[in-house]
């Protein structure tokens, strides 16, 4: 949960990697974990610099309010998307490693908080064009600095998504998981309620029992079976086909907090670090 433990230098965390735990200072694993969760291809030298200084200051933050996540088990953070990725090879592979660096230096020790207390600095690829709320992303508590806002920025690059599959397909997909059983008939696939950001917060289930599940549950169903870029992101709409139904959305990811591809939109036109962390997480000081 949020605190207010201090990113001294001192601090080391204890990470699970590939099965094994091992000791990791803290600004080392801030530099594996943002050159594992973004890779800014193609964009210029100064858009790398700051999309790397973001991301830097969120996986600092997000380590220090998840430290101690896994302590049952052993250990303080995992190396996958439970916690945050954590692919320390990069450190050595990665042709942004350098620029990654560097932007770890300039920011050494910054964090997000709310008075004393450390932010849950959450984030995602791609919110679509509208961040969402905890609520409504997975029941989770809302908070005050991680809202649901618009996020069309011009010259981001928000991806577009389709899911299609028989009908034959559907019934194995839904009756692969008891939340989403529909038995030996499908019939429909409807979209009932949406909440902030166009989540789909109620999905109609009709064939032979009925299901009213979110668009959380369908996408977790449906991605334990197809992978996590078959249904990318709760922000779709539902239709039928002549042979099953299909889902078009747009985004990748759970839609709270910063978007990835909206930070590195605001990146490339010039927005500094404060002001594309302040779009995302109102409120929240950045400093030690």
């Amino acid at each position: 949960m949020p605190g207010a433990i201090a990113p001294g230098p001192d601090v080391t965390l204890q990470v699970r990697v590939n099965g094994t735990v091992i000791a990791v200072p803290l600004e080392r694993y801030v530099l594996g974990a943002a050159l594992s969760e973004v890779t800014p291809t193609g964009e210029a030298p100064a858009i790398v610099s700051r999309v790397y200084e973001v991301q830097a200051v969120i996986a600092r933050t997000y380590a220090l309010s998840h430290r101690r996540r896994h302590a049952k088990e052993g250990f303080d953070l995992c190396d996958d998307t439970h916690c945050q990725l954590y692919q320390p090879d990069r450190i050595r592979t990665s042709s942004f490693a350098r620029a990654a660096e560097a932007a770890v230096d300039r920011t050494r020790g910054r964090v997000l908080r709310v008075g004393a207390a450390i932010i849950d600095a959450l984030f995602h690829a791609d919110c679509g064009g509208h961040t969402t709320t905890p609520a409504t992303a997975w029941a989770g508590t809302n908070a005050p600095y991680l809202p649901a806002r618009e996020d069309q920025v011009p010259g981001a690059r928000h991806r577009a998504w389709t899911f299609e599959a028989s009908m034959a397909d559907w019934r194995t997909l839904l009756n692969g998981d008891p939340r989403t059983s529909v038995g030996t008939r499908l019939t429909r696939i409807v979209v009932d309620a949406t909440g902030p950001g166009d989540r789909v917060t109620a999905l109609r289930l009709v064939g032979a029992r009925e299901r009213v599940v979110t668009g959380e549950v369908l996408r977790s169903v449906v991605s334990a079976a197809r992978g996590p870029r078959s249904v990318m992101s709760t922000r779709f709409t539902a239709s039928q086909t002549p042979s099953g139904f299909r889902l078009t959305g747009t985004g990748f990811g759970h839609g709270v907090g910063l978007c990835q591809v909206g930070a590195i939109a605001r990146a490339r036109r010039g927005d500094s670090l404060a002001d594309i962390l302040g779009h995302y997480y109102p409120g929240a000081r950045l400093g030690g």
